[in-house]
């Protein structure tokens, strides 16, 4: 079991080197001048740099390849593919909106639901059920701006053009603890659907310090 187990985790690392690897050549070939512009990052002769969360990539112009730009800041292989997804799949006609929706809202990302439940809310309210004030103290570390939803909520900037908002309600004696993130309704004008749960697992990670299941 053990070895099966770790055969398939073996063949999904490969199948994303894979993706990887496709995103890699095809943003080698386009106007990266025309990305930086649009996505509101910062570019030089050698790199387009990626704010991503509370850390700082770059993207080498000539190779593709994603490198932090700080000494701890983790990179694993769904950071480069949704940093990618960002690069490659955003709309030209693109535009920020003025509504913030739930997750079920994003009609392209809403058959995702049942994966975003399990890996971005449940570790939340797992991780924070009789403790709010940990919620806000982690939030203060990340760099996050606090809200006013919920008992607590944190918004963190994704990517410059990219928000997502984490609510939290702590349980009672009438009702479980709970938690729910909001979304720009034009998320996915800025990257793909699928990308959408991966982005709100990795908020639930960095606030939970907890593992994802992805690779």
């Amino acid at each position: 079991m053990g070895e099966e187990k770790n055969l398939t985790a073996a063949n999904a690392i490969s199948n994303y080197e894979k993706v990887y690897e496709y995103f890699r050549e095809r943003l080698l070939k386009v106007d990266h001048y025309k990305i930086a512009e649009k996505l509101l990052l910062d570019i030089d002769e050698e790199n387009i740099y990626i704010p991503y969360f509370h850390k700082k990539y770059a993207w080498i112009r000539t190779t593709g390849q994603i490198i932090p730009c700080e000494e701890e800041a983790p990179l694993e292989m769904s950071d480069r593919l949704l940093m990618m997804h960002h690069l490659y799949y955003y709309q030209d006609t693109a535009m920020p909106s003025t509504d913030k929706v739930p997750f079920r809202e994003i009609r392209q990302a809403a058959c995702f639901e049942g994966a975003y439940q399990k890996l971005a809310l449940r570790p939340i309210v797992e991780t924070f059920s009789g403790h709010p004030e940990k919620f806000k103290e982690r939030a203060k570390v990340l760099g996050g701006r606090l809200e006013k939803y919920g008992d607590v909520s944190v918004t963190f900037q994704a990517f410059p053009t990219i928000e997502i908002t984490v609510i939290f309600w702590d349980g009672d004696e009438e009702f479980p603890a709970s938690a729910n993130m909001l979304f720009d309704r034009n998320i996915t004008q800025w990257i793909h659907p699928e990308s959408v749960p991966g982005l709100a697992e990795t908020a639930s990670h960095w606030l939970t310090g907890l593992p994802r299941e992805g690779v």
